[in-house]
């Protein structure tokens, strides 16, 4: 689904899980490792040794995803959706430390900084109705594992993609299928 990328590896997240590569190289980029969760979406964002995967549909649905579905070798509780959040201090064996589960799931996220409280905020969004809101987890860095759901901002339609512009102006934009809000 989307890339990520930190320092000189590049983190392609898809629906049934992730890939890092090493790019230093970039005429020959090579796979570190594969790290395999069966569900939908697959959105990731990356900071530090924290990476962060969404999930946009109830697992345990009829389909694909259905029960018995795993992320990281972990069985997924039937109805998950949400955000799970990675360890991936070992990049040849990232680790599942967390699930956040969330009422409309996580098809989009952004992360952004939050270096004097140390933590990373990750901002996610449903594509499915009706859920207007913007999701915001809290992940702290010293301790990924006790990451948590914070609350909802009003965001009038749901987000295919997320925005998030730092610095004095501070606003975050979400993009959907009716049009754009700030």
């Amino acid at each position: 689904t989307d890339i990520a990328f930190w320092g000189r590896h590049a983190f392609q997240g898809n629906w049934d899980g992730f890939n890092i590569r090493d790019i230093s190289n970039r005429n020959m980029p090579r796979q570190v490792s594969r790290t395999f969760c069966q569900g939908p979406q697959g959105d990731v964002v990356v900071w530090d040794d924290v990476l962060v995967r969404t999930w946009d549909v109830p697992a345990g649905n009829p389909g694909v995803f259905g029960a018995g579905t795993t992320c990281d070798g972990q069985a997924v509780p039937v109805g998950f959706e949400g955000m799970h959040v990675f360890d991936i201090s070992d990049l040849r064996d990232p680790e599942l430390v967390a699930s956040v589960d969330l009422p409309c799931g996580t098809h989009t996220a952004t992360l952004v900084p939050d270096k004097r409280n140390d933590r990373v905020l990750v901002y996610g969004s449903s594509s499915n109705s009706p859920c207007p809101w913007i999701d915001i987890v809290e992940v702290p860095l010293d301790d990924p594992a006790s990451a948590a759901f914070l609350r909802q901002e009003p965001s009038d339609h749901t987000c295919h993609d997320i925005g998030v512009i730092l610095g004095d102006v501070k606003k975050a934009a979400c993009a959907g299928g009716q049009g754009m809000r700030v």
